[in-house]
């Protein structure tokens, strides 16, 4: 059948039809070769002329849809009339890969049933995870409607049996409703797909959660940064979601594949309830009780769908999940997720990891901080102007049925989860707290106005970086990934309460947000706190809990929990990362630390002094 040299065909010889065929699936395959039954099809239909090809020179109804699509999209709607040679094709693909992929995605789909299970996005995602950073809006409306998603207990009974919560900006004002509406016949489905369809609007009010907020930012990113067909909708596919979630694993066995289409269906009844969300929001004006009228611009919805794309049991032809759908998000979104936006800033990918059912408090502090050091970057505050514990425990939202014991280890557990997971470089109070005080009245009260300071990692300041020139602009200290560096080697946990770091003083943006985008603490610096550094300041050799093992090296080393956090601040590392090396429990570890022990382990004790020696030894 191939009896034709490609690679002889000069690059600028105008092609007759039997080798623009060739040349468009020569240039083209690269976009499929990880899909051999697309390219074998093609190379096929490329090398064969049929005798209804040779009179009309043209394809014929018999060829591969998707082939047929291929070429006519680049002869007919890259080259309409033009003459056209090898180079300008082998330009085309290069250029206009994306859009190839999307144009004929449809054709592949009905052509080829395997390639329902694929997502145009692959290539997104994985260059997402790889960057551990995804694009989205830190305006204060963006975040507004954001997190409504996930509070489907504010969503209370209002009008034509609909359920509507307030909508509530940072500073507790109102700015304008939120209303569920799910519409069985917002999209056309076929008569097959009806009963899965209606299954999803149904479940819409139960989907409202944290998972939801991750999927209303993974649509928002995918739109910003993906393309669009002629409507303006982009291709949403389970998958997308799965793969952040790390959910996606080997098919060896079908009950996998069983938990795997659970999760696709309850991914895309999220997405539906997204798209049966409305809004109303005054125009920049603030509601008062006095007034609180709902009198607003009409309510819009959120996201549109298209078109959805069904799989189907190939022994029984029922509809059997909704695999990938067209969304678009509604003109109430769009000014705020414009690319080039000055209030676009990344978010962590490790948002979409942390469970929705145990990890609630994870995903909403995370957020927090990612929002709170951009707007400080947009603002040319310093990114280490610590955070109020009050505030940090408010935008955790925890449950009142947690005591302030118990709300104190929750939120140091997360900040050493973002540690280990490298969300935050890593985390300090600003000033020595006595774990003693703990569970004595009133207690909390006088913690709850100490500070912690969150240093932002290597990775974050080098994604902005990547955006804007900050050195050419004189804000950013050159030396600034290395003083992060240094800082956690110079001085002890507890020294370092009086430093102050002015290099980590920049900013990216000359804009200035406005007041109602912006909430950072006014906490006052590290250097303006009269701390007596002597007063806080624990000994090395403190009598409590402090043992001297008779070893003949380094008998200068003391155990102490003061030791132990000091050895941990200067390793710049975890206490679950310590644990591991020492061979005990974390929460063993934590406990020492804060000095929760009722009773003294001897071998844990010789495991964390044998630790410590060999650390401060090398």
């Amino acid at each position: 059948m191939n009896t034709v040299n490609y690679l002889g065909i000069e690059e600028q010889l105008i092609l007759p039809y039997q080798l623009l065929k060739i040349a468009i699936f020569e240039e083209a395959k690269i976009l499929f070769e990880d899909r051999p039954n697309i390219v074998k099809k093609w190379y096929t239909e490329a090398y064969h002329m049929t005798e209804d090809e040779y009179r009309n020179q043209y394809p014929s109804n018999e060829m591969s849809p998707s082939f047929k699509a291929l070429y006519i999209f680049i002869t007919e709607g890259l080259f309409f009339q033009k003459h056209i040679t090898k180079k300008m094709i082998k330009e085309a693909v290069l250029q206009h890969s994306e859009t190839i992929i999307s144009t004929i995605s449809n054709f592949l789909y009905n052509e080829f049933p395997e390639e329902i299970k694929r997502s145009l996005n692959e290539k997104t995602i994985e260059q997402t995870i790889e960057q551990d950073y995804l694009l989205t809006s830190m305006d204060n409306k963006y975040t507004m409607l954001r997190n409504i998603v996930a509070k489907k207990n504010d969503f209370k009974e209002w009008g034509d049996e609909q359920m509507a919560a307030e909508l509530i900006d940072n500073k507790g004002n109102l700015r304008g409703m939120a209303a569920l509406r799910p519409d069985p016949n917002s999209i056309e489905v076929a008569e097959d797909q009806e009963d899965l369809w209606m299954k999803l609007v149904d479940s819409a009010y139960n989907s409202l959660d944290e998972w939801t907020a991750d999927l209303f930012d993974l649509i928002t990113y995918l739109w910003m940064v993906s393309h669009k067909n002629s409507e303006g909708y982009i291709e949403f596919h389970s998958n997308d979601a799965l793969r952040l979630r790390q959910m996606i694993g080997p098919e060896e066995n079908s009950n996998e594949l069983v938990v795997r289409e659970r999760d696709r269906f309850n991914i895309m009844k999220r997405v539906v309830a997204l798209s049966s969300m409305w809004v109303s929001l005054s125009e920049g004006k603030i509601i008062t009780q006095k007034d609180k009228q709902y009198d607003f611009q009409d309510f819009k919805r959120m996201f549109d769908i298209g078109a959805i794309r069904v799989a189907y049991d190939k022994n029984t032809g029922e509809a059997q999940g909704i695999y990938a759908l067209q969304i678009k998000p509604s003109s109430v979104l769009t000014p705020l997720i414009n690319a080039s936006s000055q209030m676009i800033g990344l978010l962590h990918i490790k948002v979409f990891q942390y469970s929705h059912q145990t990890q609630k408090e994870h995903k909403r502090l995370l957020r927090y901080i990612d929002r709170q050091w951009k707007m400080r970057i947009r603002l040319k505050a310093k990114l280490t102007q610590p955070f109020k514990i009050s505030t940090l425990l408010k935008e955790m939202d925890i449950s009142e049925r947690y005591n302030w014991s118990e709300k104190k280890d929750k939120l140091e557990n997360v900040l050493d989860d973002f540690e280990i997971d490298g969300v935050i470089k890593k985390w300090e109070y600003t000033e020595y707290f006595d774990e003693l005080l703990v569970g004595k009245k009133g207690w909390y009260k006088k913690w709850l106005n100490y500070s912690i300071i969150l240093y932002p990692t290597d990775t974050l300041l080098a994604e902005y970086k990547k955006n804007v020139d900050l050195l050419s602009q004189g804000i950013l200290d050159r030396s600034i990934f290395e003083k992060i560096d240094q800082r956690s080697q110079d001085n002890s946990f507890f020294e370092k309460e009086g430093v102050r770091d002015e290099s980590l003083q920049y900013a990216i943006s000359e804009v200035a947000p406005t007041k109602e985008e912006l909430i950072i603490e006014q906490v006052p610096t590290i250097a303006t706190q009269h701390t007596n550094k002597q007063e806080i300041t624990p000994t090395l050799n403190s009598i409590q809990q402090s043992f001297d093992f008779d070893f003949s090296v380094n008998e200068e080393i003391y155990l102490s929990p003061e030791s132990m956090k000091e050895a941990i601040s200067r390793l710049n590392i975890s206490i679950r990362q310590a644990a591991r090396e020492i061979g005990v429990a974390h929460t063993t570890l934590s406990r020492y630390i804060k000095r929760e022990n009722k009773r003294q382990n001897k071998k844990n004790d010789e495991k964390m002094l044998n630790w410590l020696k060999d650390k401060l030894t090398i």
